[in-house]
């Protein structure tokens, strides 16, 4: 039986549902907390950013008292799943997730309280990571079987390498209840109280709503970090529907290697968000040689013939259906 979430796609707030399997039922008396990562290169290849520490996971009740931590609970491989059994008293209404010094790139997360603390299940996409101003990429991860929904996945980092260091959920803003069909902004959780990104050194502490009427906060989005190394030399292919070279390139907060999706017949440059064209019958401008792997700039071409072309990749990942990694 799939959990029902609010989630994004195409920019607009919908439900989407979490099969059984994310979520899980630990031993102790308090939640069971599954972070997914993004997936990372083939047979351990680079990249290596998406998986590495899980967070510290802090937990609070629906009055703002805290109940409750599990520091330092290990590391999960890319495009797995982690989890993380914290032991509290009551329900846990607030999570905060403090980034360790290996950065991870945040897919999903879901809760599960025990049984003696009201066996709540809520999840919670890596959408928000990214429209609240994380840096962010395409996760290559499925929550459902329903649907080719694949959310973002967002870093977190304690060491400086990515800017955000944690992150908190109000886990009731997020379930299926909680839908308005009439209000699709997913900016309206980036309150920093349903969902805030930090980037003071290691959080401990939440924002939690009171009696008081709710507002909203307006968010400054930072631009992205300057991209590591194994960024620029690889390449992601895509025909999925939930990815986007056009959403890619038009964030300044979107971060990873370059990426070309056949769907929207687009390529970004994901170095200077740069879009071009895909190559083919009709292209006159600057384009994207798929086959080649490499651009192929107008000024090379002679009568519309494609010169011999590098591809300055190391690494190319083909996400499609039928795709493979190759180098």
């Amino acid at each position: 039986m799939a959990v029902n979430a609010i989630g994004v796609i195409s920019g607009i707030l919908t439900i989407v549902g979490f099969l059984e399997d994310n979520f899980g039922s630990g031993d102790v008396s308090g939640s069971t907390i599954r972070v997914a990562v993004g997936l990372e290169g083939r047979d351990g290849e680079p990249p290596t950013d998406t998986g590495g520490d899980l967070p510290d996971i802090r937990v609070w009740n629906n009055n703002g008292v805290f109940t409750g931590i599990t520091a330092d609970p290990g590391s999960v491989g890319g495009g797995n799943v982690g989890s993380v059994e914290v032991s509290h008293d009551n329900q846990n209404v607030y999570s905060l997730f403090s980034a360790n010094n290996d950065a991870i790139c945040v897919a999903w997360v879901t809760v599960e309280n025990s049984d003696d603390r009201g066996g709540n299940r809520y999840a919670v996409s890596g959408d928000y990571g990214k429209e609240c101003g994380g840096t962010w990429y395409a996760s290559g991860m499925f929550p459902t079987s329903d649907t080719e929904y694949e959310p973002p996945c967002f870093w977190i980092d304690g060491d400086g390498d990515q800017p955000k260091t944690g992150f908190q959920v109000r886990w009731p803003a997020f379930s299926g209840d909680a839908f308005d069909e009439n209000d699709t902004d997913p900016q309206k959780f980036c309150n920093d109280i349903d969902f805030g990104l930090r980037e003071e050194d290691d959080p401990n502490t939440i924002n939690f709503w009171t009696r008081k009427a709710r507002k909203a906060k307006t968010k400054r989005v930072a631009a992205a970090p300057a991209r590591a190394q194994w960024m620029a030399s690889q390449l992601v292919i895509s025909d999925a529907k939930t990815n986007s070279a056009l959403e890619l390139c038009g964030s300044a907060t979107s971060l990873g290697p370059d990426f070309a999706h056949t769907g929207e017949g687009k390529f970004c440059d994901m170095g200077d968000k740069k879009l071009y064209g895909l190559c083919g019958d009709g292209v006159s401008d600057d384009c994207f040689d798929l086959e080649a792997r490499a651009l192929a700039p107008k000024s090379v071409r002679r009568g519309g013939v494609l010169p011999r072309l590098v591809s300055p990749y190391a690494l190319v990942r083909d996400w499609r259906k039928n795709g493979t990694a190759s180098r």
